[in-house]
């Protein structure tokens, strides 16, 4: 049974996955010569070919702390092969036009619930796969990042994915309301060697909160870049 939840995720986002495929390829495409765009000079270069590169639309998760603020206990996102639109008019702002699609989705449906609808009706190797936290595989203590392709286009390729160690973290240029743009290397995984987060649109938490307060899930989208790795198209 479709229920109206699922027809209003179908109905917003279905276009957004889609829309490439009726003039380009929707997934695939040869990326090994491109480059991140506006690269600031303060975050290291990285060294190795282009493999992917993604838009994400998830969450950053925070907890308030005693002190009244508010921690990042992780994030939760869909990613999206954006290959095929490098080099077009729409590249650039694509973590933008995402962002209106997806704060416009009422607060009860969650990027889960997405990923699932949109893997169940949309057979696309547009989704790549999800990006979330997981504990330290180096140390065991605190978490990772990691960038998971095991359930989407490598379905059943138990190695396609990396966990991230930061090794660059800078403001991003288009504001505060913005999280950090940032840069990583390979902890442990197959997918990558190097791990990009650019282009950031909102994601930040509130200044302030009182403590006890229930966690919070702040919408955000931006571009992830990943280098290197065994695990190509």
């Amino acid at each position: 049974m479709i229920t109206p939840v699922t027809l209003f995720i179908l109905g917003i986002f279905l276009p957004f996955v889609l829309v490439s495929g009726s003039i380009i390829p929707r997934s695939g495409c040869d990326i090994s010569r491109a480059r991140i765009l506006d690269l600031p000079s303060t975050l290291p270069t990285p060294d190795t070919t282009l493999s992917f590169v993604a838009v994400a639309f998830g969450t950053q998760n925070y907890t308030c702390g005693s002190t009244g603020t508010y921690t990042n206990i992780g994030a939760f996102a869909e990613l999206i092969d954006i290959s095929c639109i490098y080099g077009t008019p729409v590249f650039s702002g694509v973590q933008d036009i995402l962002y209106d699609v997806w704060n416009a989705a009422p607060r009860e449906i969650t990027t889960a619930e997405i990923v699932n609808t949109l893997q169940s009706f949309v057979k696309t190797p547009a989704i790549l796969g999800q990006h979330y936290f997981v504990q330290n595989p180096i140390t065991g203590q605190g978490i990772s990042p990691k960038w998971d392709f095991t359930s989407a286009v490598f379905a059943g390729n138990p190695n396609a994915f990396v966990v991230g160690a930061k090794v660059g973290d800078i403001l991003a240029p288009t504001g505060s309301q913005d999280i950090d743009w940032l840069a990583l290397t390979k902890a442990v995984g197959s997918l990558a060697d190097q791990v990009y987060r650019t282009d950031t649109h909102k994601g930040q938490p509130p200044s302030s909160c009182t403590p006890g307060s229930p966690d919070i899930f702040v919408k955000y989208t931006s571009k992830y870049w990943l280098f290197g790795g065994s695990i190509k198209h």
